[in-house]
């Protein structure tokens, strides 16, 4: 089968391996389209904290049964799946108190251990979930952000009648707005400087798309709310001097959420938030929970997922594909690699 290994920075190379063997537990997963994230350009230019080359990348997969464990129930050849591409260990405290996303030994496939740009992938069938039958493996590669969004909409709590302002309109900041519409916030307001974005998330329904070039985020907001202001700002930018105004512009009471992954310290304002009582959240990852609700979201059609693709590599291209994402940040939203027919 082909394979992609990152072996360096800025350098890949292109295997012929063996099938994988599996395990009576494990499901061996033909593998349709893999995600291109952020921490995978990160891994390209050499900068993710976390990893150690080689590695093979990939962690946002749909793909088909090819072949199951004998003790694995549930699932069957010929259904199509997506991966929970996270590794617990179980036994630390978050792990057992039901944070097995913080587990304090995690490992992502795709960054810590071996991931799905390969045309077979193998792995346990408890990190199988099920897709319906009427989801495109376009979609299915999808369900891997939205899950993100889900999750970072559940550490959020109960968000019904509330006022949300997400910063930052690519991928994760556009699904974190529809599923914030799609959980009953009043009102859900975009912003970003980048017009191809915003015009992506007016025609995914988003409330309010506001371009922030030469304004403050407190104005934006008082005029987007009123009076009420934000209930909860949800960073998805990443941004210091962003993130510093979203500090400046919390309301007495509010939220304030850090789903953007920042890879340098931010220097914070302490005293604003004991003062004015606002919580900040952060969100490290999902749960299956919430894969499950990305799942069930996409399938009901309350998130939009067809302007969120902007462009198709198959896996013999994949030289080509983070060339392309460095040189288009004005256009490029999603890639997604396709693997077989």
């Amino acid at each position: 089968m082909l394979q992609v290994k990152m072996t360096e920075a800025f350098k890949m190379s292109f295997l012929e391996t063996p099938i994988p063997d599996i395990g009576d537990d494990d499901v061996l997963i033909r593998m349709k389209r893999v995600g291109v994230c952020g921490s995978d350009i990160q891994i390209y230019h050499g900068k993710h904290k976390y990893m150690r080359f080689p590695v093979v990348q990939g962690h946002e997969g749909a793909g088909v049964v090819a072949k199951v464990g004998s003790k694995v129930t549930g699932l069957r050849e010929g259904d199509k799946v997506t991966v929970q591409p996270q590794v617990f260990c179980g036994e630390c405290a978050p792990c057992r108190s039901g944070h097995p996303n913080v587990c304090k030994n995690l490992k992502v496939y795709g960054v810590h251990t071996g991931g799905m740009f390969s045309e077979y992938f193998a792995v346990p069938a408890s990190k199988v979930l099920r897709l319906p039958e009427t989801m495109s493996f376009d979609e299915g590669s999808l369900v891997e952000p939205t899950a993100v969004a889900t999750g970072a909409i559940r550490r959020c709590g109960d968000i019904t009648g509330t006022n949300v302002i997400v910063l930052g309109a690519g991928t994760i900041g556009n699904l974190v707005a529809q599923v914030a519409i799609a959980s009953g916030a009043r009102k859900v307001v975009i912003t970003d400087i980048n017009p191809t974005r915003l015009a992506i998330a007016r025609d995914c329904g988003i409330h309010a798309c506001i371009d922030t070039r030469g304004r403050q985020l407190k104005d934006v907001i008082m005029e987007e709310f009123g009076e009420n202001e934000a209930d909860i700002i949800i960073d998805c930018a990443g941004v210091k001097a962003i993130f510093n105004e979203a500090v400046a512009a919390a309301r007495c009471s509010s939220k304030l959420v850090i789903v953007a992954n920042y890879k340098e310290p931010v220097e914070v304002e302490l005293p604003l938030f004991q003062r004015r009582e606002v919580d900040m959240l952060g969100i490290m990852m999902y749960l299956r929970e919430d894969f499950q609700r990305a799942i069930d979201l996409i399938t009901q059609k309350k998130i939009d997922t067809s302007r969120l693709i902007s462009d198709h590599f198959d896996i013999r291209q994949m030289e080509a594909v983070y060339p392309h994402i460095d040189t288009h940040p004005e256009s490029v939203m999603k890639v997604v690699i396709d693997i077989g027919d």
